[in-house]
């Protein structure tokens, strides 16, 4: 299985979908996650090598895997705050954001892991973890248009 870690620079952002099924079409349909500290984005896959008679080794596409894992120091006033409560355990929209217009990817995500912890008063620690649901939609940064297959 080979897996890329994406770099994103510091102007790159989370947004998380206002419902569920939110279209990354129109950015309003999307909240700032605000107090993101860091996020990494993963892609790997699986692809399968089979052993024909006639052909001998083929090696078939494999099924793709994106993860998403940030962390966030939440003050609990953030509008997030509570779209990521409502996230939990359900297939949710996210884009990911450069620079505020910028769009580079969008997809679907389960939250597969989550421990928030209490850092102060009024703030809430957390750390997500979560995996693609759909396919990941990856963005010309120039042109801010979809990217042919």
């Amino acid at each position: 299985m080979a897996t890329e870690n994406i770099k994103l620079g510091s102007k790159c952002r989370v947004y998380i979908g206002k419902t569920a099924t939110a279209a990354a079409t129109d950015l309003t349909n999307f909240e700032l996650i605000e107090n993101e500290n860091e996020f990494t984005l993963s892609y790997s896959v699986d692809s399968q090598e089979i052993d024909t008679k006639s052909a001998g080794k083929v090696t078939m596409p494999g099924t793709e895997s994106w993860e998403l894992t940030f962390t966030t120091n939440a003050a609990l006033t953030d509008a997030a705050a509570t779209l990521l409560l409502k996230a939990r355990n359900k297939s949710w929209s996210y884009v990911i954001v450069e620079d505020g217009t910028t769009k580079l990817y969008s997809g679907n995500f389960l939250m597969t892991g989550v421990e928030l912890t209490a850092g102060a008063v009024g703030v809430r620690e957390g750390s997500y973890t979560l995996s693609n649901t759909s396919a990941v939609v990856i963005y010309d940064p120039a042109t801010g248009e979809p990217l042919a297959d």
